[in-house]
């Protein structure tokens, strides 16, 4: 004799299972948008019962999103100051480690290839990141200084909140020029490479990341961040165009 389950107890348990699959709870940098979607994705292939909530925008807002009580089990910024300020409140796992590296390039739809950093001074608008929203706006500032441009350019600069900002603005013709990251660079249809920024001229582009403390207590969560550093991450992560190495990101 087969067993009668009550439509409502079956509406009930259709409603209840998605619910107890495992979720991981993830606050990313913007300009890992794409490719933090490809590896939740293979991840979520190969693993039953995960699902995952992911939040993206500036560093800087991220932070101080997780400062305020939001609710995150991995932070991945885009430089290492965001992650030492949250660990510095005690608000992080204290083994963090390094996903990918990137480079700062300038886009633009300008008909001509620039031959160095100078020749923004022929341009009238240039949009960067605010240095106090991310770290793609911190490393332009670096670049743009060590190159003695910030001055002779600062009235020409429009701030704005994250990469996926100006690289919009380059692809509109709004702004004559962006600094941003070669990964969001390959993202343009409209706006092209215009120039590479020497690294030199700034801090190394990286993206650490850390489990917060509610993050190292979610098994799903703890998988996942090993996940982020085996060859198979690598491996998409190089197809994206960031930097890794065999060794480690």
């Amino acid at each position: 004799m087969k067993a009668i389950i009550p439509v409502g107890l079956l509406g009930l348990l259709l409603f209840v299972s998605p619910a107890m699959a495992d979720e991981v709870r993830l606050s990313v940098a913007t300009s890992l948008r794409e490719v933090m979607g490809a590896l939740t994705e293979e991840y979520a292939a190969e693993t039953d019962r995960v699902r995952f909530s992911s939040n993206f925008g500036a560093s800087g807002t991220l932070a101080r999103q997780i400062e305020q009580g939001a609710p995150v089990d991995l932070f991945v910024s885009a430089n290492g100051k965001w992650l030492d300020y949250l660990a510095r409140k005690g608000l992080l796992n204290d083994t963090p480690a390094v996903l990918a590296g990137n480079q700062l390039v300038v886009i633009g739809r300008a008909p001509a290839t620039l031959t160095g950093l100078d020749d923004l001074l022929k341009l009238e608008r240039i949009t960067l990141v605010n240095p106090k929203s991310g770290p793609a706006g911190e490393y332009a500032e670096q670049a743009l200084t060590a190159a003695e441009l910030h001055e002779p350019l600062r009235k020409r600069l429009v701030p704005v909140q994250d990469v996926g900002q100006a690289v919009v603005l380059a692809e509109r013709g709004e702004v004559d020029a962006a600094l941003v990251y070669r990964t969001d660079a390959r993202l343009a249809r409209q706006a092209r490479i215009l120039y590479e920024i020497p690294g030199d001229l700034h801090d190394p582009v990286s993206y650490p990341m850390a489990l917060t403390l509610s993050g190292q207590e979610n098994p799903a969560a703890v998988s996942f961040f090993a996940f982020l550093q085996s060859d198979a991450a690598r491996r998409i992560l190089a197809r994206h165009g960031f930097l890794t190495s065999s060794t480690g990101p």
